[in-house]
């Protein structure tokens, strides 16, 4: 596992070092951030939800009062990465003191949210710049009622084995990075995974009799984070231009109360390319991840799989979430956005992946499952760039609708 371990950071340093070397164009692009005047340089002005709800209501309000506002909120009815529904979510993006010139956008997600078959819980995501982006924090955390199905591990586990999964779960993850060089931050993080009321179906088939017994109703994962991030992005509600690498090492142990002793390590790359000058709003987005474990014994439920990924953003659209389980993980997305009207309120997206599980205690990735699909986005707020989306997506006997705040990623 070392030599993994140790190609793994070659490759990521090579990735920053060979970004830091480009010529890339976008990093030459005028800055994005929250203020219109420099987000859009079409004649024509750019208009939002707020703005046309201004309108039906006979709200006379000037723009220069919302754009004077340090906080900006989009409130909409979305769905989360299981397709749940969540009512009232919402997100606040601000700047934290400096500003838009040295200083990247700050937002906080709020997702209270209930579904069908007796799930419900509340989620907190947050991506915290504190001025001239000295520190970073990113934090998630939530509690979950989660009946949930599951197929067992491996990349191409048969759709028999849907077994029900019933569990709570508290999730607590901190990162805080200290600025090292520019747009690159290191620093130390704790992560604390707790499931109880653990109940497995009862079935004819003993496929996760081996990885989660009938009699096991707990588990307690509890460790340290050591993430590292190059971030170049100016707004991660919607990026349009920059460059994204994280990587996040896990060390759970008895020390800090961890069940097990075990090991992981998240890698998350994402690039924006501008795809024509004159408009800024079509950008090709690619993002990948590497999800592994390294060593020990790993908690059936804190196991990679898809739609579970340990970060902000929407992987693997169109595949269900929990459907591949294994060791290890990769995915690779892109997605195209392009805008429809010229006021800015109408976008459209479309994108594809391939997702792919390993053979279980290895890091053979045999079996790939693509998906796709279409969306549109419509402006909520135009100082934030906070869009509203809808995604159809699809993979081979699967299809679903995604309602979400914000871009995939």
């Amino acid at each position: 596992m070392k030599p993994l371990l140790l190609t793994v950071f070659l490759e990521f340093c090579a990735i920053l070092l060979l970004q830091a070397q480009s010529p890339d164009s976008t990093i030459q692009l005028p800055l994005i951030d929250s203020t219109i005047s420099l987000q859009y340089a079409d004649s024509v002005k750019q208009v939002d939800l707020i703005d046309y709800l201004r309108i039906l209501l006979k709200v006379k309000k000037s723009d220069g009062t919302r754009d004077n506002k340090k906080v900006h909120f989009t409130l909409f009815p979305t769905s989360t990465a299981s397709g749940k529904t969540s009512f009232t979510s919402f997100n606040a993006s601000f700047l934290l003191g400096g500003n838009a010139t040295n200083t990247n956008i700050s937002t906080v997600y709020f997702y209270p949210y209930i579904g069908f078959g007796g799930q419900y819980g509340f989620d907190v995501q947050s991506y915290v710049w504190y001025p001239q982006n000295r520190w970073n924090f990113i934090g998630e955390y939530f509690i979950h009622n989660y009946p949930q199905n599951t197929w067992g591990l491996g990349g191409d586990s048969p759709d028999d084995n849907e077994t029900l999964i019933e569990y709570v779960q508290i999730r607590f993850h901190q990162k805080s990075m200290k600025e090292i060089w520019t747009h690159f931050s290191a620093g130390l993080g704790y992560a604390l995974d707790y499931h109880y009321n653990i109940a497995v179906e009862q079935t004819g088939s003993d496929t996760l009799n081996t990885y989660l017994p009938y009699y096991q109703s707990k588990s307690l994962s509890s460790g340290l984070l050591l993430p590292l991030l190059y971030d170049s992005r100016r707004n991660s509600v919607n990026p349009k231009q920059g460059f994204m690498a994280a990587l996040t090492f896990r060390f759970n142990g008895p020390y800090l109360g961890s069940d097990d002793t075990w090991q992981s390590m998240f890698l998350d790359v994402r690039k924006y390319f501008p795809i024509f000058r004159s408009r800024k709003d079509n950008i090709l987005a690619v993002r990948g991840y590497y999800w592994t474990t390294l060593s020990g014994t790993v908690p059936y439920l804190d196991l990679p799989a898809v739609r579970w990924e340990p970060s902000a953003g929407q992987a693997s659209r169109g595949i269900q979430q929990n459907r591949y389980k294994s060791n290890a993980l990769m995915y690779l997305g892109t997605e195209y956005r392009f805008g429809i009207t010229a006021n800015g309120f109408i976008g459209g997206v479309v994108f594809g992946s391939v997702t792919s599980a390993s053979e279980y205690e290895s890091q053979h990735f045999l079996y790939w499952h693509p998906a796709g699909g279409a969306g549109v986005r419509m402006k909520f707020n135009k100082y934030s760039d906070t869009n509203i989306g809808v995604d159809f997506a699809i993979s081979k006997g699967f299809a679903t609708v995604y309602l979400f705040i914000g871009e995939a990623y």
